[in-house]
Parts: structure tokens; C-alpha cells; sequence
């Protein structure tokens, strides 16, 4: 037997609120005509505020939604945050580590900053994992050793695994809603709706890539007949 896929939590909400509080408090001492200076902090407060707002609505709404929709309870919150943290959230910890350079106060050390930015590539590998998976769970699932119906996984995974069908499901847990991204991100509102619906199959693919890590394939396999 495989060992178990994992990855470790690293503190996304704690570490990002003792950001916030320090750059809040290191603000309160800052001259009211040192504008420039107020202003670079209230820059990173507004980006940190933002991603605070994002997990608090993940947390409080989006998970037990999803907990309810699996029937799963997920241990590990912070992975699904994970799921929905995009890669411009890396500029937001790489900034911060900048800014930190020569502050022997800061309240976290490069490495844990270079951890938090590498959160906003999770969702790439969550992703992966969960089309993996869910292909592999269509596959045996719908496998039949007559030659002649090989046809049918290829079909059911059009049908099951097409991102225009799992684009449904991230309308009705509105992840897109929910993502970790950098404050005033652009709108997709001018991108083509093709790009759209790729990037919410993607999203759900993370969710799923989750579900393997925390619960294995089993799992996985069991809820494949929720997406049909």
C-alpha cells in the first residue's frame, strides 16, 4: 500500500493575522505627515485585510457548505484555502519580506514568509491531483471488460469530468467568491467565457485534490456519483 499523500498545515490565518496586527501597530507610531510611509503600510494592511476577510468567509460559510454537500468534516481547513489561493498572493509575502529586510521585530523570518508566499501555487498542485483522481475513479468505476463498451468511461468522463460540469458546482459553492487573491484583483468580467469556465473545473479539481488528500481514493471514488 502507497503511503498516504499529505501536506502540512503552516499557520495561513494565524501567520497572516500576526502580519496585519504588527504593520497596524508599527503604522499607529508613524508621523501623520510621514504620508508616504503611512501610506506603504496601509497598502499592505488593505492586501492582508483582504485575504483575512477571504478566509473568514471560507471558514464560517464555504466549508461547512462543502462538509454538508460531501457529508465529510474536513480536519484540515487550511487546506482548502489552499485550494483557493491564487498565485498574485505571492507578490503580497514577497513585498512583506522586502519590507522586513532590516526589522529585527518582525514577527515572522523569511522562511515562513517564503512559505506563505508558496501557498498561492497550491491550488496548481490540488488541482492536479484532483483531475487525477477523479479520473481514475471514472475509470474504475465505470470500467466494463467488454471490449465493446470500452467507449462508455471515455464518454462518462465527458460527462462527469468536463469543466463545463464541474463549472455548476463552483457556481453553487461560489468559489470563485471565496478565492485568496490579491486586493482589488481584476475581473474576469472581460475574459472569454471558455478561460472562465476552465479556470472554475480547475477550481473544483482543487477541492477535490483536498477530499484525496484528507480522506484517500476511496473517498474520492465514492463521491464521484455526486458530479453526474
Amino acid at each position: 500500500m502507497e503511503d498516504k499523500l499529505k501536506w502540512n498545515a503552516i499557520g495561513l490565518v494565524k501567520k497572516t493575522l500576526l502580519l496585519r496586527d504588527y504593520i497596524q501597530r508599527d503604522k499607529e507610531t508613524i508621523p501623520v505627515d510621514h504620508t508616504n510611509k503611512r501610506a506603504r503600510h496601509q497598502g499592505f494592511l488593505d492586501e492582508l485585510n483582504h485575504l483575512i476577510q477571504q478566509m473568514e468567509k471560507i471558514e464560517k460559510i464555504l466549508i461547512p457548505k462543502l462538509e454538508k454537500f460531501f457529508r465529510l468534516e474536513f480536519p484540515t481547513p487550511e487546506l482548502i484555502m489552499f485550494a483557493l489561493s491564487r498565485p498574485s498572493i505571492r507578490t503580497i509575502f514577497d513585498n512583506l519580506k522586502n519590507f522586513f529586510a532590516n526589522d529585527p521585530n518582525r514577527p515572522l523570518n523569511d522562511d515562513e514568509l517564503f512559505e506563505l508566499a508558496s501557498s498561492g501555487d497550491a491550488a496548481e498542485v490540488l488541482a492536479l491531483i484532483g483531475d487525477a483522481a477523479l479520473d481514475l475513479a471514472i475509470a474504475q468505476l465505470f470500467w466494463d471488460s467488454a471490449l465493446s463498451n470500452t467507449g462508455k468511461i471515455t464518454n462518462m468522463k465527458k460527462v462527469i469530468a468536463s469543466n463545463s460540469n464541474l463549472a455548476k458546482f463552483c457556481d453553487e459553492w461560489n468559489l470563485c467568491g471565496c478565492r485568496l487573491n490579491r486586493f482589488g484583483a481584476v475581473s474576469t468580467e472581460d475574459v472569454k467565457p471558455k478561460t472562465i469556465i476552465h479556470e472554475k473545473g480547475t477550481l473544483v479539481e482543487s477541492i477535490l485534490g483536498v477530499i484525496y488528500l484528507e480522506f484517500g481514493y476511496d473517498v474520492l471514488k465514492d463521491i464521484v456519483s455526486y458530479f453526474q
